[in-house]
């Protein structure tokens, strides 16, 4: 079996759903309070069973993750926990990362990234912003950095973002699709895991020439589409696999008809073309 390394971005869920469990109403921003319940062994001891006793109903990670890996060799996977550095988070984190490890998936030391919520407390307004804003910067470059050096060494690599604030989110499954990685995603109202589609692709040498074609917005039918598809089989195929162009098929399903879709007159646009 291929080794497969799996980039998690964590959220609160399992804080959330344990304190529903128990009728607990701190808010995840109160950095001490959860500062406190971090020392707290019986705490960290009660909220890991709660885990253990239904990981994939009790936490949204886990929920996504063990349905990707299922019927996988645990050791020949790789997980790599992202989260904030607020208390809150750091439980949740702590958790995941030690249900894994007694599943025998090899995990690595989470980072954590800027929350604003820790810096807001001890620094203006701005300050704390600009932290957050850098942070999301930072776990972007950093998720790159990760996935080109795990591709080289051989890994199927895939990013989870189903978890964390919003804009964590974002940069996580960003990582994914500027590296081409297999993103995936499970909203608590679905019962299955979405793969995402490659929605980000930078085209090269002739695949610029078919979109420079193209680029009057006319659609191509009939002997000018099969004209171009004898001449850009590939560039055809890869341009429609990452959406910009548009292969139409007729009634009988057989591709007849092919345009240029604003995602790529957008990329024309920025490269000058």
């Amino acid at each position: 079996m291929k080794k497969e390394f799996h980039i998690i971005n964590v959220g609160n869920s399992l804080l959330t759903n344990y304190q529903r469990e128990i009728k607990n109403s701190a808010s995840h921003a109160d950095n001490e309070y959860w500062r406190n319940m971090i020392d707290d062994v019986k705490f960290m001891e009660d909220i890991y069973q709660f885990l253990s006793s239904n990981p994939e109903k009790n936490s949204a990670e886990l929920n996504t993750f063990l349905k990707v890996v299922r019927g996988k060799v645990p050791s020949n996977v790789e997980v790599y926990l992202s989260g904030t550095n607020t208390y809150s988070n750091e439980i949740c984190l702590r958790t995941i990362a030690e249900f894994l490890k007694k599943q025998s998936y090899r995990i690595y030391d989470n980072p954590t990234f800027p929350a604003y919520f820790v810096e807001a407390q001890f620094y203006d307004d701005r300050y704390a912003r600009d932290e957050f804003a850098k942070g999301v910067a930072e776990m972007l470059d950093r998720f790159i950095y990760l996935v080109l050096k795990k591709k080289e060494e051989g890994y199927d690599v895939y990013i989870n973002p189903t978890g964390g604030l919003k804009a964590h989110v974002i940069a996580c499954a960003l990582a994914g699709f500027l590296t081409g990685c297999k993103v995936y995603y499970m909203n608590e109202e679905f019962k299955e895991v979405v793969f995402l589609p490659e929605l980000f692709y930078l085209p090269k040498g002739r695949e610029v020439d078919l979109l420079k074609l193209l680029s009057d917005k006319v659609p191509r039918s009939g002997s000018e589409y099969n004209k171009l598809k004898s001449n850009y089989t590939d560039e055809i195929d890869r341009l429609n696999l990452y959406g910009l162009i548009e292969v139409e098929k007729d009634e009988n399903g057989r591709d007849y008809r092919i345009r240029i879709t604003n995602r790529g007159l957008h990329f024309l646009n920025l490269t000058g073309g």
